[in-house]
């Protein structure tokens, strides 16, 4: 009887190993994967949340930074698809393009105007009515390309750098360039109307500002 019982407590040890363990690993797995893919900061196509994930992972650990590099490459490639959709001009091929570069070009084909900053004017004759609408805000095409190169740049793998050092000025240059960026890339989607947005509605006019305006 006891070399019954015996057998059994192995029996059962083995099984916590074989079974129950692998069981809640796998449990463990459903949940991590129904937080990530249900949840609703993770289900944007929102170029700010990916600029605000950017900052908050950049407060974080140096490990972190490569995170922050691509939350700000798909936050570039957000703002130039949101800029192109509008528009009815727009072929399937530049939809499709990931360059954030190749879609401002493609936006530059599509509209020359797309390259300076409007006023969105509402204008009724009829009723006397005249207000803002809103107001359109282009990237510049250098500085997106600057920020896209250095992007891809530091998403691959480095050599001669000593990664993991915290003091390492790599890593301080690297934050403040990302920073900067984000700095910019803000300052562009705030309060900023697609040009093509307001496209066929009546009494909607486009009226080109000076940058400093």
């Amino acid at each position: 009887m006891r070399i019954k019982n015996i057998f059994k407590a192995i029996i059962g040890f083995l099984l916590v190993f074989i079974y129950h363990i692998p069981r809640l690993v796998y449990q463990l797995l459903l949940l991590s994967y129904a937080y990530v893919f249900n949840h609703h900061e993770n289900l944007t196509a929102d170029p700010k949340e990916h600029l605000r994930r950017a900052k908050k992972l950049l407060r974080e650990n140096n490990s972190r930074i490569l995170y922050a590099a691509l939350e700000i490459r798909f936050a570039i490639e957000r703002i130039t698809q949101r800029d192109l959709i509008f528009s009815e001009k727009a072929t399937e091929r530049s939809l499709k393009e990931h360059n954030p570069v190749k879609k401002i070009k493609s936006l530059r084909r599509l509209d020359p105007n797309t390259e300076f900053p409007h006023k969105i004017i509402y204008d009724d004759e009829k009723e006397g009515i005249q207000f803002d609408w809103g107001k359109y805000k282009p990237l510049d095409i250098k500085k997106v390309k600057q920020i896209e190169g250095r992007l891809g740049n530091l998403l691959h793998p480095k050599d001669g750098i000593r990664l993991g050092v915290y003091n390492d000025p790599w890593y301080q240059e690297t934050r403040e360039f990302l920073l900067d960026s984000i700095e910019y890339l803000s300052q562009v989607i705030e309060d900023n109307t697609p040009f093509f947005g307001l496209e066929g509605l009546n009494n909607i006019h486009r009226i080109r500002i000076n940058e400093n305006d």
